[in-house]
């Protein structure tokens, strides 16, 4: 069964540009505290940017589509893989090379997009070292289901001379079948950047942004859930099949 029959589905990367509810730009004091979201970018090639989140010292968390060729349906190899961590006028806070990517298995492409297709959006990839200089941190992820209705999405947006990290606050429309809507319009970057709601005195990972949509009328995006999506990328790369085993890993990403 589809999600929302009256969604219209758009992954952000062939989206068209969008006003943001909230579209607030960054000071640099603030960008540093947003280091640990990052771009994900693939060398070689006419890709767009993606944005990306590290959920500990050496994986980061995307949307899969920012990292499969959408020709093939396969992920681009690592090498053709990098996170600029924090990046911002001066740079990146550090840069990251890919050394394994991991798609959940239930993704595929294809020309139509379905609730399938955006609750399997997920990806991780494996840095070849440990991305902790410069003050950059991981976020934890948020102890689910989304009770809270305020969130906040930080990502990139392309502009006309480079990619600029914004952070928009707005709520929660729905979650259901292993999507959440939420009110916020979202521009081309925006793919795989990280859905933070406030807990625990910090900001905490609740889902990861895989498209844009209209829903009567209204623009949206999407965000996987990280409830059995996640846990079942987990399970598929580290053979891990006990729900407590997967509760305890995630818990200890950041040590």
């Amino acid at each position: 069964m589809k999600f929302i029959f009256s969604i219209i589905f758009i992954f952000l990367s062939f989206s068209v540009m969008a006003e943001g509810i909230t579209n607030k730009y960054l000071t640099k004091e603030q960008k540093q505290a947003w280091s640990g979201v990052g771009r994900v970018n693939i060398i070689g090639g006419n890709h767009r940017i993606c944005s990306g989140v590290l959920i500990s010292d050496t994986y980061i968390l995307t949307a899969a589509h920012c990292v499969v060729n959408e020709n093939t349906g396969i992920a681009h190899t690592p090498n053709r893989i990098q996170f600029s961590a924090g990046w911002n006028d001066d740079g990146a806070s550090a840069y990251g090379q890919a050394k394994r990517v991991f798609i959940h298995k239930r993704y595929k492409t294809s020309s139509v997009l379905s609730d399938d297709i955006v609750s399997s959006d997920l990806a991780i990839i494996e840095l070849s070292m440990p991305m902790n200089a410069n003050g950059i941190k991981p976020y934890y992820l948020h102890k689910l289901p989304i009770k809270k209705k305020n969130i906040n999405i930080v990502s990139y947006v392309e502009s006309p001379s480079e990619a600029t990290i914004t952070k928009k606050e707005c709520n929660v429309l729905e979650h259901r079948n292993k999507i959440i809507v939420t009110s916020c319009s979202v521009d081309f970057g925006a793919s795989g950047a990280p859905i933070f709601v406030w807990e625990d005195d910090q900001f905490k990972i609740a889902s990861i942004v895989s498209a844009k949509a209209e829903l009567d009328n209204i623009d949206v995006s999407l965000g996987v859930s990280l409830e059995k999506p996640l846990d079942e990328l987990i399970s598929q790369i580290f053979e891990l099949n006990s729900p407590l085993e997967i509760k305890f890993f995630k818990e200890n990403l950041i040590h």
